[in-house]
């Protein structure tokens, strides 16, 4: 290589890590920054660390089945304990409330009333939402009018779903070992356990991304916990594109806020790895729902992933830190 072609490489190379740099930049801001919400106002935690158990929902997909298909926690709404349920879901920006099952506990309960918004949306005001011994308190909560069921059970209402605003300038902790979970502003020096800091993990705004390894390329994933079930969840077209692995799969069905999509799978030829943690051959999945993000580079965000890599550990999402932990 003479000098002229190599000024023209490092050139060229200086102009991709600027382009990777201010793409990276302006994703943080633009797509991150925009969708991270604080819409708690107030947060309160007893001097123990206050865990509740993790409620797992298998779920099915044509012939996959999962028991860790969903992750649900117990809640107290405004003061009112009958059987209610949220379920927890990293992969959602702000918590919401469904408004179906909400006009039915209406009747039953006359101070669950869901309000409006001048531009006629329906809100829930002044609420006190309780885990265990842990409460967040917001002026508003979005309703969803088209979501949840109206047939109340006695043993298990579920009642919206907890997003990652409800750990912003927080700790989070999974113990998938014992399946428990906490949410505490304690500091890390408090807790008993050690964890194994993810290098490059980038968890202070909104989605969690994770740095992983897929076939040995370097990618990053959104760590989503209402996707639970899946090693890795990607768009239709990612799916199509993937190197090294099997004949595409068509499954019946999945859903989403209230929506089916067909569903597909692949077998990975190679693997996955997350740090330390690695699962070889797994079956890869796509959907249409993953539409939103089939147009970013791997690099920047190449798909979900959700628990199953994270099953047999303690994990800790610490916001205000910007730390992503592994403990054994």
């Amino acid at each position: 290589m003479n000098r002229k072609t190599t000024k023209i490489f490092i050139i060229f190379t200086l102009v991709i890590v600027a382009l990777i740099i201010i793409g990276w930049k302006t994703f943080n801001y633009y797509w991150r920054t925009k969708q991270t919400f604080s819409t708690f106002t107030s947060f309160t935690e007893p001097d123990s660390l206050s865990f509740t158990p993790i409620v797992w929902k298998p779920s099915n997909y044509g012939t996959v089945s999962s028991p860790n298909g969903s992750f649900l926690v117990k809640v107290t709404l405004n003061g009112i304990d009958d059987a209610f349920y949220m379920q927890f879901d990293t992969g959602t920006p702000q918590t919401v409330l469904y408004g179906r099952i909400l006009n039915k506990l209406e009747e039953k309960y006359p101070s669950l009333k869901t309000n409006k918004t001048q531009s006629g949306n329906p809100i829930f005001k002044s609420a006190d939402l309780r885990i265990a011994d842990v409460i967040f308190k917001a002026n508003t909560l979005k309703v969803l009018p088209n979501m949840g069921i109206t047939d109340l059970d006695s043993s298990f209402n579920v009642i919206g779903t907890i997003g990652f605003d409800a750990i912003v300038d927080r700790k989070l902790i999974l113990d998938f070992k014992n399946d428990l979970f906490a949410i505490t502003n304690k500091p890390l020096k408090e807790l008993e356990w050690t964890f194994k800091h993810l290098k490059g993990a980038s968890v202070e705004h909104f989605p969690i991304l994770l740095p992983a390894k897929v076939n040995d390329e370097a990618v990053q994933l959104w760590y989503d916990t209402g996707s639970s079930m899946f090693s890795l969840l990607l768009s239709n077209n990612k799916l199509n594109a993937l190197d090294n692995a099997g004949a595409i799969d068509t499954l019946c069905c999945t859903s989403a806020w209230g929506k089916s999509y067909e569903f597909y799978r692949r077998e990975l030829l190679g693997s996955i790895s997350i740090g330390d943690l690695n699962e070889h051959m797994p079956d890869v999945y796509a959907s249409e729902v993953m539409n939103e993000i089939a147009y970013f580079p791997n690099w920047l965000m190449m798909g979900i992933t959700g628990n199953r890599l994270f099953l047999d550990k303690i994990i800790l999402v610490d916001t205000k830190n910007n730390i992503f932990g592994i403990s054994d």
